[in-house]
C-alpha cells in the first residue's frame, strides 16, 4: 500500500470516528431534550444568565449541597431565586434533570415548590426554582441544628401540624388532583425535600425520582427498580419493586416521626436499637413509651388529644400492607384534626397528667415503681426502684376533670421515665459494643459475584477486650498466637483457603488431644479466621462468635475449637470444613469443582435448615441475622454446617415480638421489613433462607449485575415465575437438569415463595422449612443415593 492509500484510510477512519461521535451527541442532546408540549411552559435561560445571576457561582451564595449538586442563591430580573446546578451532564443525572423540568412544568399547586427555568446549556443541567427563604424542614429539626451552621429557633407544635398538613395536601394533590390520566408518586418524601417559605408554609420539593402512575384503580402499581433514601423506604416496595402511592404514605409516615421527634430517620450515632427511626418509634409506640420519642423542646406543649391522633395517622402510614394504609385525603382530615385539637386545649404538660391507678392523694408521697430487669438466659435479676415525685399528680379536682385519654397518655409518660434510664434487656453477648458507627450503603454499585455487606464499620476505636467479656460457660480453648502460626505455617499465602470481612481463613493443623501445632498434614485439620484490623468486622463480632458458638452445639453449626486474643490479634480456630462453602460449590469459584447434583442441594438444603430450626428453637432463641450461601459451610459427605454467628442477636424476649437493631447483613438476603423499620425478627432469616433455596435451584447469585437490569435481583425477577407448572423449568440451574421432576421443583419452589412472602407473619418457620424439605426429600427418594 502506498503512502496516499495509507493517508486515505487514516482519513476516511478519523472522519468515520468523527460522525459517531456527532451521533451520539445528538442522540444526547435529543434525549435531554424537552417535548414541545412542555418547553413553551418553562424558561429556558442562558448559562450566562445563570452565572450572571450567582455572581459565577460564588462560594458565599452556596445555601446547599445534594446529591444532584449544589444549590446557589441568586438573582434574577431582581426576583431572588435558588439556583441548583449538577455537578455534571453525567448520564446519572439527566434522567433526573429532565424528570424534574417534566413535573414542576405541568403542576402547579401552593405546597409544590416552583420551577422558574432551567439551563441546559454545553455540558451543564441547572435548575432555577422559587427561593425559599426558612430552608428545608430538615435543618430545622435536626440538620443545621446538629451540626452548628446557623442557630435555627425550634418550631413549635402547632407550626409543625401546619407544615404536616401542607406537605400532605401536596403529596394528595400529586396523587389524586393533578387533572391528568396519570398520577404522580413523588417516590423522594423526606424532610431534606419540603422546604420552608418566610411564612414557614411548606412545599415539596425535588421531583427528580417521580413516576406516574395509572389514575385507574385497576392497575395499582409500577414495576420499576427501587430508588429513594434509606430509611424512608417502603418495606413492600423493597420487596417486590411495586411502586404505589402508598410509598409516598410510608414516607410520609417516617416524616411525621421526625417532626415529633426531632432527630433524623437514620442517626448512626445512636445504639443499635434506636438507629432506625421508623423500627424505634414503632417499638416505643407498642411498648406504650411515647415519651421516650417526643422532642423535649415541644413534650410539655403537646395536648394528649392531639398527640393521640397524630400518633395515630403516623402509626398507620407505616403499616407493613400498603392498602392497610391511609390515604393523603384521609392523613389531611387527620392532621387537621389533631391541630384543632391542640388549639382548643388548655396548657396543660404530659407529666402533669394523673397516673392510670391513681386512686387517692394519700398515695402520692409514698409511690414507687418497681421494675424487674431480668436475663434468663444468664438467670441474673435485678430490681431498679424509681421514685415518682410530686410533680406525677394533679389534685383531686384537676383529677375529676382529666380524661380517660389523658390517663392513658400519663401511663406511657411514667413508664417512659422507668425506662429513660436504658433498662432494657442487653444480650450479654453484644452489649458492651454499642459504639460502633455504621452505615447503609444502598446506592453504592454492587459487585457482580461478591453481594455487599450492608453494615460498614468506621474506623471508630475498639472497646478494650477482657477476659470477662467470654461468657464463663465457654468451653473453647485459649490459643496463644505463636501456637496457631505455627500450625497455619506463618500464615503462608500457600494455606489461604478463603476470605471475607472479617478477614483471611488459613487451613492449618493440631493435634487432636493436646491441640498444639504439629507437622503439616497430620493430626486434625482446622479453619482459622484472623481478623483484618482494617476490615468491615471487628472485636464485636469476634465476640459474638466465641459467645454464640462457645454456648451452642448442633450436629448443623460448625464446631468452634478455640480463639485467640494477644494485643490487636483477633483470631478464631473451626472444626476443618473439607468442601469449603456452597457459594463456591454452587457457584464454582474454583473451575475444578464439579456441578452440585440435585439431591446433594436438597441434602444441603436440609441440614442448613435443621441449623436454623435450632437456632430459632427455644434453647437457643438465636436470630442467625446472616444466613446465605457463603456461610453455609460443607463437609465430605455434604452435611451443611451454619458458620460465622458474628451479627447474631438474642431473640426476642418476654413476649416480645422483634429486636430493634440497625440493618446488618448481607445485600439480596436482607428481609425487606427489616431494612425499612430495624426491626429484626426469626422471620427475617427464614426470608435469607428463601433467597438462598432460589440460589439453589438456579444456581444463579441473588444479586449479579452482569446481567441485564430485570434479572440482576434475582428474587424479584423469580416470582413470576415460581408459581407456573411451565415457567419454572425455564429458570431451574441447566447443571442438574433431568434430575429432578416438575413436581419436585414446583414444592421447591413454593417452599421459597412461602419464605419470600412480603408479610412476614404470613412466612413459615424454621420447623416448618424442615418438614417441607423432609418432604421433599422423601418425594425425591434421596436417601438411596450414596454420598
Amino acid at each position: 500500500m502506498t503512502e496516499h492509500s495509507k493517508g486515505v484510510v487514516i482519513l476516511i477512519t478519523l472522519l468515520n470516528i468523527l460522525v459517531y461521535k456527532l451521533q451520539k451527541l445528538q442522540e444526547a442532546q435529543q434525549k435531554r431534550r424537552l417535548p414541545l408540549s412542555i418547553r413553551h411552559l418553562c424558561r429556558r435561560f442562558s448559562f450566562h444568565d445563570i452565572r450572571s445571576a450567582t455572581n459565577n457561582f460564588k462560594e458565599e451564595l452556596v445555601i446547599g449541597k445534594g446529591g444532584f449538586g449544589i444549590v446557589y442563591k441568586g438573582i434574577i430580573e431582581e426576583r431572588i431565586v435558588a439556583v441548583k446546578r449538577s455537578k455534571s451532564m453525567s448520564k446519572q443525572g439527566s434522567k433526573e434533570f429532565l424528570t424534574e423540568i417534566k413535573m414542576l412544568s405541568q403542576f402547579q399547586h401552593s405546597h409544590l415548590v416552583s420551577l422558574i427555568g432551567y439551563c441546559d446549556d454545553s455540558e451543564e443541567m441547572i435548575l432555577v426554582y422559587e427561593y425559599m427563604p426558612a430552608g428545608s424542614l430538615a435543618d430545622h429539626l435536626h440538620k443545621r441544628v446538629r451540626r452548628g451552621d446557623t442557630i435555627l429557633p425550634s418550631l413549635t407544635w402547632e407550626q409543625r401540624l401546619k407544615i404536616c398538613i401542607g406537605v400532605a395536601h401536596g403529596l394528595d394533590y400529586l396523587h389524586t388532583g393533578t387533572s391528568i390520566d396519570e398520577r404522580v408518586i413523588h417516590r423522594d418524601v423526606k424532610t431534606a425535600n419540603i422546604l420552608l417559605d418566610e411564612n414557614l408554609a411548606a412545599k415539596l420539593s425535588d421531583f427528580g425520582l417521580s413516576k406516574t402512575g395509572p389514575a385507574n384503580q385497576t392497575c395499582t402499581y409500577v414495576s420499576t427498580r427501587v430508588k429513594g433514601t434509606h430509611g424512608y423506604l417502603d418495606p413492600y416496595y423493597v420487596a417486590t419493586h411495586r411502586l404505589t402511592r402508598k410509598t409516598d404514605v410510608y414516607a410520609f409516615g417516617v416524616v411525621l416521626f421526625e417532626v415529633l421527634c426531632g432527630r433524623p430517620a437514620v442517626d448512626r450515632s445512636l445504639d443499635e436499637e434506636q438507629i432506625s427511626l421508623a423500627g424505634w418509634a414503632q417499638q416505643c409506640f407498642e411498648e406504650g413509651l411515647l415519651e421516650q420519642i417526643i422532642d423535649t423542646n415541644i413534650k410539655a406543649s403537646i395536648s394528649s388529644d392531639s398527640l393521640n391522633t397524630f400518633v395515630d395517622v403516623a402509626i398507620k402510614c407505616l403499616l407493613m400492607q400498603p392498602k392497610l394504609r391511609p390515604t393523603m385525603a384521609e392523613i389531611v382530615v387527620g392532621l387537621e384534626s389533631a391541630l384543632a385539637l391542640q388549639e382548643k386545649s388548655t396548657s396543660y404538660c404530659l407529666v402533669e397528667i394523673m397516673p392510670l391507678d391513681y386512686t387517692s392523694q394519700e398515695d402520692v408521697h409514698s409511690s414507687t415503681l418497681v421494675v424487674k430487669n431480668t436475663d434468663h438466659k444468664r438467670e441474673h435479676t435485678a430490681q431498679v426502684i424509681v421514685n415518682v415525685s410530686d410533680a406525677w399528680y394533679l389534685n383531686k379536682q384537676s383529677s375529676a376533670r382529666t380524661t380517660f385519654t389523658k390517663r392513658v397518655v400519663a401511663l406511657f409518660s411514667v413508664t417512659a421515665r422507668v425506662f429513660s434510664g436504658k433498662l432494657v434487656n442487653r444480650d450479654a453477648r453484644t452489649t458492651r459494643y454499642s459504639n460502633t458507627v455504621l452505615s447503609f450503603n444502598s446506592n453504592k454499585a454492587q459487585a457482580a459475584n461478591s453481594p455487599s455487606f450492608i453494615a460498614v464499620y468506621s474506623s471508630v476505636p475498639q472497646t478494650p477486650w477482657v477476659q470477662e467479656e467470654i461468657l464463663p460457660s465457654s468451653e473453647l480453648k485459649n490459643f496463644r498466637f505463636d501456637e496457631i502460626r505455627a500450625a497455619t505455617r506463618e500464615f503462608n499465602d500457600a494455606s489461604v483457603i478463603g476470605e471475607g470481612g472479617f478477614g483471611c481463613v488459613y487451613k492449618g493443623w493440631i493435634d487432636e488431644n493436646t491441640f498444639a501445632a504439629v507437622k503439616w498434614g497430620t493430626g486434625m485439620a482446622i479453619a482459622v479466621k484472623r481478623l483484618n484490623v482494617e476490615g468491615l468486622q471487628g472485636h464485636r463480632e469476634w465476640l459474638a462468635e466465641i459467645n454464640y458458638l462457645g454456648q451452642l452445639c448442633h450436629p448443623n453449626l460448625v464446631k468452634l475449637i478455640g480463639y485467640c486474643c494477644e494485643d490487636e490479634h483477633r483470631l478464631l480456630v473451626y472444626e476443618f470444613m473439607s468442601q469449603g462453602s456452597l457459594e463456591n460449590l454452587l457457584f464454582r469459584r474454583d473451575s475444578s469443582v464439579k456441578p452440585l447434583r440435585w439431591h446433594h442441594r436438597l441434602r444441603i438444603a436440609l441440614g442448613a435448615a435443621k441449623g436454623l430450626a435450632y437456632l430459632h428453637s427455644s434453647e437457643a432463641t438465636v436470630i442467625y441475622r446472616d444466613f446465605k450461601t457463603s456461610n453455609i459451610l460443607i463437609d465430605s459427605q455434604f452435611n451443611a454446617k451454619l458458620s460465622d454467628l458474628g451479627l447474631a442477636r438474642d431473640g426476642p424476649g418476654d413476649g416480645g415480638t422483634h429486636v430493634s437493631t440497625g440493618v446488618f447483613g448481607t445485600h439480596g438476603y436482607v428481609a425487606p421489613e427489616y431494612i425499612a423499620t430495624g426491626h429484626l425478627t426469626m422471620k427475617c432469616d427464614i426470608y435469607s433462607f428463601g433467597v438462598v433455596l432460589l440460589e439453589l435451584l438456579t444456581g444463579r447469585r441473588v444479586i449479579d449485575s452482569t446481567l441485564p437490569i430485570k434479572e440482576q435481583n434475582l428474587v424479584t425477577w423469580l416470582k413470576a415465575f415460581l408459581s407456573s407448572n411451565h415457567k419454572i423449568l425455564q429458570v431451574m440451574d441447566a447443571d442438574i437438569e433431568g434430575q429432578y421432576t416438575v413436581k419436585e421443583a414446583l414444592r421447591a419452589a413454593s417452599l421459597a415463595l412461602k419464605c419470600l412472602l412480603v408479610d412476614p407473619k404470613l412466612r413459615a418457620d424454621a420447623n416448618q422449612v424442615v418438614n417441607a424439605v423432609e418432604q421433599l426429600w422423601d418425594l425425591v427418594g434421596a436417601e438411596k443415593y450414596m454420598i
